[in-house]
C-alpha cells in the first residue's frame, strides 16, 4: 500500500450470528414450548456474545425443565437435586447443573460475565439434558420397549391387551400384560393401585374388581380383574 492510499479497517459479521464449535439441537420442535423459548433464547445470546444474559438463560432453561417436569423446591439447587431424585438425571447429571447454577447466579446477582468457552460447555450440559429428558424419550416411545412409568403409558398398554381377552374372564395383570411386565421395573405395584382406586371411584370402567387369589403358582394372592 502506497503512503497516499487509504486504509479502511474492516469488521465481518455473520448473519445469522454463528457459534464456533457448537452444532444445534435437531429436534428442537420436540421441547415444551417455554422449555423451548428460553433455550433458544440462550443459544441466540451466546452467538451474540451476550455473555450475561446467556449464563441466566441457561440457569433459567434448568427452572424451566423443573417447572414442566413438577419438580418443586423453594430454591433451585433443591429443584436440581429433585431432578436426580426423580430419576430424570443422573447425580453427575445434577452436579454439572450445579455447575451452571453458579454461572447463572454470578451472572444475574453481580453481572458477571461468563467465560465464552464456560458458556460453550454449559451450553452442551443443557442440550445432553434436553435430549435425555425429552427428544429420546419421543424418538424411543412406540419403537423400543421402553420402561412403563406414567399411568397414561400404563393405561394405553392395558387397554391395547384387553381385546385379546373375552367377557366374563377373570384374571390378574400379570396375565392381561404377558411379557409386557418386564417393562415396569419396580413401577408395577403404583400402577396396579392406580388402576384398583381408578375402578373403585368409577372413573375406570374396562375392568371391574375380581377376587384375591393365587395364580399360575404365584406364592403371594394376586388382584384379579374381571373383563365386562
Amino acid at each position: 500500500m502506497d503512503d497516499d492510499e487509504w486504509h479502511v479497517p474492516e469488521d465481518v459479521y455473520h448473519f445469522p450470528s454463528v457459534l464456533k464449535g457448537h452444532k444445534e439441537l435437531d429436534d428442537v420442535w420436540d421441547l415444551p414450548e417455554t422449555v423451548r423459548e428460553i433455550y433458544t433464547q440462550s443459544v441466540q445470546a451466546t452467538k451474540d456474545g451476550s455473555n450475561i444474559l446467556a449464563g441466566i438463560g441457561l440457569r433459567a432453561t434448568i427452572e424451566a425443565i423443573c417447572n414442566d417436569r413438577s419438580i418443586s423446591g423453594k430454591t433451585l439447587d433443591k429443584r436440581i437435586d429433585g431432578l436426580a431424585k426423580a430419576g430424570l438425571i443422573s447425580q453427575t447429571d445434577a452436579e454439572r447443573l450445579h455447575a451452571i447454577r453458579f454461572l447463572g447466579n454470578d451472572a444475574a446477582h453481580e453481572i458477571k460475565n461468563a467465560d465464552s468457552k464456560n458458556l460453550l460447555i454449559a451450553l452442551r450440559i443443557i442440550e445432553h439434558l434436553l435430549v435425555n429428558i425429552y427428544i429420546l424419550d419421543g424418538e424411543a416411545d412406540g419403537k423400543l420397549e421402553t420402561i412403563i412409568k406414567t399411568s397414561t403409558q400404563f393405561l394405553s398398554l392395558l387397554e391395547k391387551k384387553l381385546p385379546t381377552f373375552t367377557a366374563g374372564e377373570e384374571v390378574p395383570l400379570a396375565k392381561i400384560l404377558g411379557k409386557e411386565m418386564r417393562r415396569f421395573h419396580g413401577y408395577f405395584a403404583t400402577h396396579e393401585k392406580y388402576l384398583v382406586d381408578q375402578i373403585t371411584s368409577g372413573a375406570y370402567t374396562k375392568l371391574t374388581l375380581g377376587k384375591l387369589d393365587l395364580y399360575a403358582g404365584s406364592k403371594d394372592k394376586l388382584q384379579h380383574f374381571v373383563v365386562p
